[in-house]
């Protein structure tokens, strides 16, 4: 009884180890992505092709580009509805905004600030 009692603890407590902090993680974005609108909204260039590894791996701290992110669970993409969801360039919100703001929290303005990176149109959003 005891030796089955304290089997049934030691797997209790792998489980615990190895299974918890996965299901209280972020999940993983893929390494390259494709940027695109959210529904709703007409982009007028090509969809972006974005290394998300190569900048996870460069800016460490998620919260640079993800603003709203805690610290765990999901990281919401900007154009999540409730994010960067609206249309038009002015309104803080627009999507492209989120993208092309003068702010070093966003693609442009980052680029511009640390001076490296695609800095003009075609760069990011090349002919079809």
């Amino acid at each position: 009884m005891k030796k089955t009692f304290l089997i049934g603890l030691v797997v209790a407590a792998l489980v615990c180890a190895f299974a918890l902090p996965n299901l209280s993680a972020a999940t993983k974005a893929p390494a390259d992505m494709v940027l695109k609108a959210p529904d709703g909204i007409k982009m007028k260039k090509t969809p972006v092709a974005f290394p998300h590894g190569k900048h996870e791996a460069m800016l460490k701290d998620c919260k640079v580009c993800h603003h709203t992110f805690e610290g765990s669970g999901d990281v919401k993409g900007c154009s999540a509805a409730g994010c960067h969801d609206k249309d038009g360039k002015k309104d803080q919100m627009a999507y492209y905004k989120a993208f092309h703001g003068k702010d070093t929290k966003t693609c442009v303005g980052c680029h511009k600030a640390e001076k490296k990176g695609p800095k003009s149109c075609k760069e990011c959003h090349p002919k079809k």
